[in-house]
């Protein structure tokens, strides 16, 4: 697992000769993307320092939501940098699969550092493997690059193929194919098992207890004996198949295939693309969790498993009945055509108002949420009554959708009783005749009485399994369009290659000695610059550019403040900087080995402990103790309430101990506005990313509170983050921020200005700042 590819060897330092200090070892990139068909991912590690000595760092691959075995081969081993060697590759072997995933993620850790240290955060990086497979499977590529992920149906794919290529993919899964196997076979013994217990009951009828036997008594010359022989095979068997049904109600398949479909969904979810997430709505996301892909399993996959179950009994019980009077084969045809006949006559009717009771649920659950999301808009404009109103004709319309349901629901549950009724009665008169005139026997009689009944329950239970699986058919359409939608991945690995290539032109050992020397940093990979070239950006179904033909040249270490009129592209350029929009023409170069941030300007807070809100970034944690420390100063320093800091105190030992409540909220309800904006920007602090993205992080501050925050922002530039020892400046990676300032005391601060106006970004003097900039 050990690569020895070198970047090339220098005579020139990194660093000044005069400090002693050792070279640090980490990796080029927080995240690297791979596709699975690419077979390998070649990631680097790179050395920052003198390279006078040898060196040596071990690493080894981590599971996460990818496999070893699965999606990648494990690999570790040390990786030995000879003097002068600049960079060391490892290499991770991928497996390809056909069958759908959405993206896995796996971690490589970097430790036992040998005459070097390790990098303070990216000693650990993460590797996104990305699946280009369709789900259910590629059968439908064509289709969904033609019309659409939601629009397979509509035009003209038949709803039944999706449905199998969804029950061919669940088979697939891990364990799902050994649970289906195991339940078929319990299933088919429960039927072997109903086919035993009519056989036995009409041979105590007609040949222990009947007038004229046609068999011997299993134990000769004892009617008792056999009695209670016929009821022991009664029993025995029927005690095996209650202790094999209750191992198959554990054996969890559908639980554990909706757990997957659901881990699967938000997974691919947080992956998409803006145009993708703006295409689903927040109650539709929620629905499709809970209550589609469920639907989808129990009604499509377990149904049709058990489908199979009931034709087994049907299969049995005709077999029976056939056995024993070979002339039901007419009326049982007839039977099974009435059935087919009328399941597709009403297949398409009873589907849609399954699927209009859907739509007006997820229409209430819409108003719902959003009332709840928007509360104080709706509270302060007095519009409760309206929207009341809203509420009251969706739940109207949910009313009227329901009554054809219900309607529809009544008559799909009397048709299959109708066909059994008619089969009881046509054998009633045609085999009681036969009885009458003792051409059967009694007991063949009752027990076909009773195997006609089964058979139209059979018939009853595959009908409501076929409309089950008709109701599948929504959930399966819902849930591949959203498991479809474009991701931004492909274009975020092309953006991270991109970077990572040019960061290695850059730090080849010529001028890594020429940008030491131009800009005094103490390694030469400190000033390799950020740039935009030619940078502009469209939003999608737009043809015109709301930033334009940018380019620009920052040095890593610098306050940027960002200025503009309103409406002139200020927003859109920040998120372009924080990495939240991709440029749609030309490219924005960050150094690989740099992450990046980006923090709006809306006060954002997870549900859990104020503790999980702020160690976001516990994965690079080398020493907890002195990170807890660090966050309570941190705290401190930007302002936060006495309650607040009193909390996070008292509550840091069961923290640090793992016992800490991390779903509880009910610290949140007492926040005032300035403590939610203080602890969304000390979270940001915290994580110390090497370039920082703020949009008005002090929009919402009083005045003393907004000077401090500048203050702060300025330290975390100067000091390469804050609330860090002072003593190892030296090892930290330069902070650049570009902060998109309300207040005219961030703009003196900067080190630079850029206005932004018209979509063109500009430098200009800070004292040149009007207020009507700064909005």
């Amino acid at each position: 697992g050990t690569s020895s590819s070198s970047n090339g060897s220098s005579r020139d330092d990194e660093t000044t000769r005069s400090d002693p200090a050792i070279d640090i070892v980490q990796f080029d990139s927080a995240v690297y993307y791979v596709e699975e068909e690419e077979e390998e991912l070649a990631m680097d590690v790179v050395r920052l320092g003198e390279f006078k000595d040898t060196i040596q760092v071990s690493y080894y691959t981590e599971d996460a939501s990818a496999k070893a075995g699965s999606r990648y081969e494990a690999v570790s081993g040390t990786l030995v940098f000879e003097p002068q060697v600049l960079s060391k590759t490892i290499r991770v072997p991928l497996i390809s699969s056909d069958a759908w995933s959405t993206t896995l993620e796996f971690k490589v850790r970097l430790h036992d550092p040998r005459g070097c240290d390790l990098g303070r955060y990216l000693f650990v990086c993460r590797v996104k493997v990305i699946d280009n497979d369709c789900f259910p499977t590629n059968r439908f590529e064509e289709p969904i690059k033609q019309y659409g992920p939601g629009n397979l149906i509509a035009n003209g794919v038949p709803a039944i193929d999706l449905i199998v290529e969804y029950c061919k993919f669940n088979y697939t899964l891990p364990g799902i194919t050994d649970k289906t196997w195991a339940t078929l076979t319990i299933d088919q013994l429960q039927n072997l098992y109903y086919l035993l217990t009519i056989d036995l009951l009409k041979y105590v009828a007609d040949d222990v207890l009947g007038p004229s036997p046609g068999l011997p008594l299993l134990i000769t010359s004892s009617k008792e004996l056999t009695l209670l022989l016929v009821g022991t095979l009664l029993v025995v068997p029927y005690g095996i198949l209650n202790l094999l049904e209750y191992w198959k109600s554990q054996m969890k398949t559908s639980e554990i295939s909706i757990q997957f479909m659901q881990e699967n969904m938000f997974r691919k979810f947080t992956n998409y693309s803006e145009a993708s997430r703006g295409k689903i709505k927040e109650s539709e996301m929620g629905l499709v969790m809970v209550q589609d892909v469920p639907d989808m399993v129990e009604n499509g996959y377990m149904r049709l498993v058990q489908l199979l179950k009931y034709l087994g009994k049907l299969a049995v019980s005709s077999y029976f009945i056939l056995t024993e009077n070979p002339d039901a084969e007419v009326p049982l045809v007839v039977s099974a055509s009435a059935i087919a006949l009328f399941v597709t006559a009403n297949y398409r009717k009873s589907l849609a108002c399954n699927e209009a009771v859907a739509r007006k649920q997820a229409d209430i659950v819409e108003v719902v949420q959003e009332t709840n999301q928007k509360y104080r808009l709706i509270a302060d404009y007095y519009m409760r009554p309206q929207v009341q109103v809203v509420l009251e004709d969706r739940t109207s319309s949910l009313r009227s959708a329901s009554v054809p349901a219900k309607g529809a629901r009544v008559m799909n549950d009397y048709f299959p009783g109708w066909i059994s009724t008619g089969l009881v009665a046509f054998y009633l008169f045609f085999g009681g005749s036969a009885v009458v005139e003792n051409q059967l026997q009694i007991g063949a009689f009752l027990a076909t009485i009773n195997a006609v009944k089964d058979i139209g329950d059979s018939f009853k239970d595959i009908f409501t399994a076929c409309l089950d699986v008709g109701k599948a058919i929504g959930p399966v359409a819902r849930v591949t369009e959203i498991l479809n939608l474009p991701t931004n991945l492909s274009e975020m690995k092309r953006v991270n290659r991109i970077r990572r290539r040019m960061t290695k032109e850059f730090r080849t050992p010529a001028k890594l000695a020429e940008l030491r020397l131009r800009f005094g940093t103490r390694y030469g990979s400190d000033a390799v610059p950020i740039l935009l070239q030619d940078v502009c950006f469209a939003y999608p179904d737009s043809d015109k550019n709301v930033i334009r033909n940018v380019n620009l040249s920052v040095q890593p270490g610098n306050l940027v403040a960002v200025v503009g009129n309103l409406r002139g592209g200020k927003s859109t350029f920040i998120k372009l900087l924080g990495n939240v929009l991709l440029p749609t023409g030309g490219f924005y170069f960050v150094p690989s080995f740099l992450r990046i941030l980006h923090v709006s300007d809306v006060p954002t807070l997870l549900k859990g402990s104020l503790w999980k809100n702020l160690a976001i970034g516990r994965d690079y944690w080398q020493d907890v103790q002195f990170e807890t420390d660090r966050i309570v100063r941190i705290c401190r320093r930007i302002g936060l309430g006495s309650a607040i800091m009193n909390q996070l105190e008292v509550t840091a030992a069961a923290f640090l101990a793992g016992t800490d409540e991390e779903r509880d909220t009910s610290w949140q309800e007492a926040l005032s506005q300035s403590d939610r904006v203080l602890i969304h920007l000390a979270r940001a602090f915290i994580y110390n990313p090497e370039v920082l993205v703020m949009n008005r992080p002090t929009l919402r501050l009083p005045e003393d509170t907004a000077k401090i925050v500048i203050q702060v922002i300025k330290e975390f530039v100067d000091q390469k983050g804050v609330e860090l020892p002072k003593q190892e400046l030296w090892k930290r990676r330069p902070r650049t921020a570009f902060v998109s300032f309300v207040r005219l005391g961030g703009v003196q601060a900067a080190d630079i200005v850029l206005k932004v106006d018209a979509g063109c970004v500009s430098t200009v003097d800070g004292a040149d700042v009007s207020s009507d900039l700064i909005r």
